[in-house]
């Protein structure tokens, strides 16, 4: 997948609403439109999406070869629990996202330069962690990404899809997710040295 002019960057998605906010819209795809990008979903995710569960999974099917499906230790140790009629608790998906980036994050990307993508508000906690990672990788919101998207030219307006998004997820909390913060969206896109090629 990695040529000698293109550098590899991974697009890791943490929590489900990412998937559930475009998959509405029809735009999973925005998460491979960069030619050199390789996805990676945790696999706690999908025991979060429910409505959304058709298009994740055709998604995934047509891109299999660019998906990368992350197993972390809380997701395995959950399943042994499953498994032996245990109960698995409270919290066990906010649990393996921390789990995660505390303790797996580094090996899974390697080398390569990473964004991380959320959407739901308690995971801007995560920008205090950015010190725990690769100074390769960044945190940045669903909005931030499709900015960042515009900005190196790979779509045309990011106000013509934040738009294909806030009619699509009519039920969404308009505070949080349907007027992104301008200021933090520029600051977000333009921020590290991350850059995609076509």
């Amino acid at each position: 997948m990695e040529t000698n002019n293109k550098r590899l960057v991974k697009i890791v998605i943490p929590d489900a609403g990412p998937i559930n906010t475009l998959a509405a819209a029809n735009l999973l795809p925005l998460l491979l439109a960069p030619q050199n990008t390789q996805l990676v979903v945790i696999y706690s995710v999908f025991k979060e999406i429910i409505l959304r569960a058709p298009e994740l999974k055709a998604f995934m099917d047509a891109n299999s070869e660019r998906i990368q499906v992350v197993k972390t230790s809380v997701c395995i140790d959950d399943e042994a629990k499953a498994q032996r009629g245990e109960p698995l608790g409270k919290d066990r998906g906010e649990l393996a996202i921390a789990s995660f980036i505390l303790s797996e994050i580094d090996e899974v990307i390697g080398n390569s330069p990473a964004l991380i993508i959320y959407e739901d508000r308690k995971f801007g906690r995560l920008h205090s962690l950015n010190d725990q990672v690769s100074e390769n990788s960044h945190f940045i919101t669903t909005a931030a990404y499709l900015r960042k998207l515009e900005v190196e030219g790979i779509i045309k307006s990011f106000d013509w899809v934040w738009k294909q998004i806030t009619d699509a997820n009519f039920s969404i909390d308009r505070q949080q997710n349907r007027s992104p913060n301008h200021m933090e969206v520029e600051k977000e896109a333009n921020r590290g040295s991350i850059i995609f090629h076509e």
